[in-house]
């Protein structure tokens, strides 16, 4: 047979991405086997998310500060698939995170646990630092259960400008959520 092509004969077809042939090859080159397969290839998908909290944190920061004002709210915000109290975390934890005291390496995966160490006095947060606590593996329930060994010990003074820092950081959310309703409903007249 010769080698010589045939203008009217049809190309050899030709594998696309969305070809379900691609598909399956792909899915079988990649499915994990063995448990240290899934192990790997779940740690490497946690480790994008965090990356991808962290990030969806900075976008958060940057609609609020560069919307015109009341706009996040109305615009953004309402629209998440996800709560304020959500949003806000991720933002806190973002801003926490970027440029804070601890490298960003040596932050939890969680969202929820950036943002719990973000709220901790320096004294408490030098303290787990000493002791090891931040880690990419440190979970939420275990900040939390140290969190609670620390302060029942803890001075009672010391306790009680925690809480009066944490009362008014949610004093000035508040007052900026009141803010933004204001404007909205100033625009709506």
């Amino acid at each position: 047979m010769s080698r010589r092509l045939k203008l009217d004969a049809p190309p050899p077809p030709v594998l696309i991405e969305g070809d379900a042939r691609v598909q399956a090859l792909q899915i079988a080159r990649s499915e994990p086997q063995k448990p240290e397969d899934y192990v790997s290839e779940i740690s490497r998908l946690w480790s994008r998310a965090q990356g991808a909290f962290l990030e969806i944190g900075r976008l958060l920061i940057r609609a609020k500060d560069r919307l015109p004002h009341g706009m996040y709210v109305a615009a953004v915000e309402a629209e998440l698939p996800f709560s304020s109290r959500t949003a806000y975390q991720l933002r806190e934890a973002a801003r926490w995170a970027v440029g804070g005291p601890v490298p960003v390496e040596r932050l939890p995966g969680s969202y929820s646990t950036i943002y719990l160490l973000s709220t901790l006095e320096p004294p408490i947060l030098e303290a787990a630092q000493k002791e090891g606590l931040i880690r990419p593996e440190l979970k939420r329930a275990e900040l939390i259960e140290w969190r609670r060994k620390r302060i029942g010990g803890a001075d009672p003074m010391i306790e009680k400008r925690e809480r009066l820092e944490r009362l008014r950081r949610e004093r000035a959310r508040i007052e900026e959520e009141m803010r933004q309703l204001e404007a909205e409903l100033q625009q709506g007249e």
